[in-house]
């Protein structure tokens, strides 16, 4: 390229960072009427640039320098300050950069060398050799009795349903037994594989047996017929020169450690298609999940269709140059977008339903609305409204007012259409980190607190979200928000709280009458970097996960076993956020395999989980990846 930019820590202390960045004119010609685009996370002070000004807005950075003309083979220097921890990991530097130049503009791709970082890290976790298990079974089930022999599956198996609840499950293994083995069993044949209802066992439970008589599958829920079919797929092995399967005999006898076991998925940050989607639905069918919930708005991205507000997607669905929305995080050339339509997304509410996991929506507000405001302005800007703020992530306008009519019609027609195509009985409603600042400087908010007898401008937030609680009740649906959707002080005791801060907001939260999933992101976050090397893609404001540490997550640990707390945790859930996350292979590096140790936090009682005993299983389990074209971190290279 004609272009390269060097960018340097030059100093670090505790809480602030202060850089040195280098464009260098590697051409043969002058530069003129020129300005720098870059992507970058942190939020740059504005007064500590030399030698030029720049604007931001999220991660768009507009840098124009003071020289009027960077000449060919020489460079521009500039300095500038982030109020931040010392940066780890050449992720942290700039993500995307292009020189603009001459009218109308012109974009050009600039070289991006990696991060110059201050501060060694530390050494590389190293995780120790095992022998691989030959009964790869994650999450570990309750009770394993296994005896000498095995049973073969051959040209003539068939798959026989005793239990109309069993149809899905016993339909999705035929299909996986397909597509990872290559084994299709006979419609007209023995009844080698059979699904037999148990009305003894509770909700996700299942008794699967392999013994000289065939291998039988009992559950008395049709969640319970999947988390069995998704056992046996773990175990069987193909026999070389054949088609045919092996299984080894034995007994399990098998049931979930919490009710919720759920993963979410943020697709706003960067749009994620169909089959990916779909793909990752999979996989936590065979981890015994039961939970899909689907980020799908943002500041950077509205991803579902309302058919009565078509701008949200049209406009709010694109970012780039030559659109409303800036580029953000990864690209500065180009379109980056989508959106599901509804039926696209009645397709994955099924193909989900037949893998035993229900889809929960987020539509998150007030805050992160920076798309359906810019896609939406006469409805959702007040423009009486003089407030100033900054989000966590730079944003001075994404925060919906609660004093102005049209927030009141944009949330009917969102929570309508979403709660009629959506059949989860929860609607996340979002509900995180709302600046302060916001809403100071409005006379219509004041006058709404002054007929309500508000005491603090906080108590407005509790105001659009117990609004939008009694609109999803009218709908026959529960709010469900992150730990903020308390704040106000206006929902009642009947929302969920997900409580993603630490788990001692979760319990927080519960001591108060709430029920509470935990998503602690010190141990659930899978957009963590996974190591210490700064190679290593990640963040890490809420920490390092390596694999160990996730797998160690122990829920509740310092709550008794008898705290009738406990009842208020409902389950455990991770989350995949996608900032950094733009492709098949990266998605599937910072989730596998540190997803199948959060899975066992989420199924297997503490009593029965084991570090050593989890890595023989691993290792076990790992060719069944291969199978599938997972791109996982090997934590054994």
């Amino acid at each position: 390229m004609n272009y390269r930019i060097d960018l340097a820590v030059l100093s670090e202390q505790k809480q602030f960072c202060r850089f040195g960045l280098t464009l260098h004119n590697l051409s043969d010609q002058d530069v003129t009427d020129w300005s720098i685009e870059f992507l970058m996370d942190l939020f740059i002070q504005p007064d500590s640039i030399t030698h030029g000004e720049l604007t931001q807005i999220g991660s768009y950075c507009l840098l124009k320098p003071e020289l009027d003309v960077l000449k060919a083979n020489h460079h521009f220097y500039c300095e500038f300050s982030i109020k931040t921890t010392p940066l780890r990991f050449y992720t942290d530097g700039l993500k995307d950069a292009a020189l603009v130049c001459g009218a109308p503009a012109q974009r050009h791709q600039i070289a991006l060398t990696p991060i110059a970082l201050a501060s060694p890290l530390k050494n590389r976790a190293e995780v120790h050799p095992v022998i691989a298990s030959d009964l790869p079974i994650i999450p570990k089930p309750k009770s394993i009795k296994q005896t000498e022999g095995t049973y073969s599956l051959t040209s003539t198996s068939q798959i026989t349903i005793h239990s109309e609840i069993a149809e899905k499950a016993a339909k999705w293994l035929d299909g996986e037994l397909i597509s990872l083995f290559g084994f299709k069993a006979n419609s007209i044949g023995k009844s080698d594989i059979v699904f037999k209802a148990n009305p003894t066992l509770d909700e996700g439970a299942y008794h699967l047996v392999v013994n000289a008589q065939g291998i039988s599958l009992e559950s008395g829920s049709s969640l319970g017929f999947v988390h069995a079919s998704a056992t046996l797929l773990q175990i069987v092995k193909p026999i070389d020169g054949t088609n045919d399967l092996t299984v080894p005999y034995i007994d399990i006898r098998d049931e979930p450690r919490f009710k919720y076991r759920g993963m979410m998925l943020d697709c706003s940050r960067h749009f994620h298609p169909v089959e990916r989607v779909k793909r990752l639905i999979n996989h936590l069918a065979h981890y015994k999940f039961n939970t899909f919930h689907w980020h799908l708005t943002d500041d950077e991205g509205w991803r579902i269709e309302i058919k009565s507000l078509p701008q949200l997607t049209e406009i709010g669905g694109w970012r780039g140059s030559d659109h409303v929305l800036e580029p953000q995080f990864s690209t500065l050339i180009g379109t980056h977008g989508g959106f599901y339509t509804q039926e696209e997304i009645k397709q994955v509410i099924e193909y989900a339903l037949e893998r035993g996991i229900t889809i929960i929506p987020e539509i998150d507000v007030p805050g992160h609305c920076r798309a359906a405001i810019q896609a939406l302005p006469e409805m959702l800007i007040d423009p009486e409204d003089k407030s100033a703020y900054r989000s966590v992530q730079n944003y001075t306008d994404n925060v919906l007012s609660p004093a102005i009519e049209g927030t009141y019609e944009f949330l009917d027609k969102v929570l309508t259409e979403v709660a009629e195509l959506f059949p989860a009985k929860w609607v996340h409603i979002g509900a995180d980190e709302v600046p302060d600042g916001v809403w100071v400087d409005s006379p219509k908010c004041h006058k709404l607190m002054v007929e309500h007898g508000y005491q603090d401008i906080k108590e407005l937030q509790g105001h659009l979200l117990r609004y939008a609680e009694q609109k999803l009740r009218s709908l026959g649906k529960r709010m469900v928000g992150w730990e903020e959707a308390q704040h106000g002080n206006k929902v009642s005791k009947d929302t969920v709280i997900y409580s993603w801060l630490s788990e001692e907001a979760a319990l927080n939260c519960a001591k108060q009458g709430f029920d509470v999933i935990l998503q602690p992101g010190q141990m659930t976050y899978l957009d963590m970097a996974q190591d210490y090397s700064p190679e290593e893609p990640g963040v890490d404001w809420a920490n390092v996960i390596p694999l160990e540490q996730a797998y160690r997550y122990e829920p509740l640990a310092e709550v008794p076993d008898n705290d009738p707390i406990r009842k208020r945790i409902l389950g455990i859930q991770c989350a995949l956020w996608c900032e950094i996350v733009t492709n098949q292979d990266r998605m599937d590096y910072m989730v596998f395999p540190r997803l199948s140790a959060l899975a066992e936090a989420c199924w297997t009682h503490k009593s029965a989980r084991d570090w050593d005993d989890y890595l023989t299983r691993l290792k076990g389990h790992l060719p069944l990846l291969d199978i599938q074209q997972v791109n996982y971190r090997n934590p054994w290279k």
